[in-house]
């Protein structure tokens, strides 16, 4: 198995453990820094990195913002595990990032 698949494989598996409890949003910095916008919160990128990994979405450049933007502050994965889940979702952005720079999420 490639490393690329791997990365992809891990990246699956943490963002089908959201249950879309959405707990995440309301404690995510840049959540609140946008007022409001849901792509901007631990949720909607997970969210997003799901439909960019089904294909369901096609790469844009504005997800790299998206994902970039995130500070790591793990406030949301505190939340997730408060609330009886576990999504590890700080390496699941930060190996979306790594996909992103290598070309991965451009692909169908």
């Amino acid at each position: 198995m490639t490393e690329d698949k791997t990365v992809r494989e891990v990246v699956l598996k943490e963002v089908t453990k959201c249950r879309s409890c959405r707990f995440c949003v309301d404690v995510c910095p840049t959540f609140q820094a946008s007022e409001g916008v849901e792509s901007m919160s631990a949720y909607g990128r997970i969210q997003i990195l799901r439909y960019l990994l089904d294909g369901a979405l096609e790469f844009d450049d504005a997800f790299a913002y998206l994902f970039y933007s995130c500070l790591q502050c793990k406030r949301c994965e505190e939340v997730c595990r408060e609330k009886g889940q576990d999504v590890d979702i700080c390496n699941a952005i930060r190996l979306g990032r790594r996909m992103l720079a290598g070309g991965l999420l451009h692909k169908s």
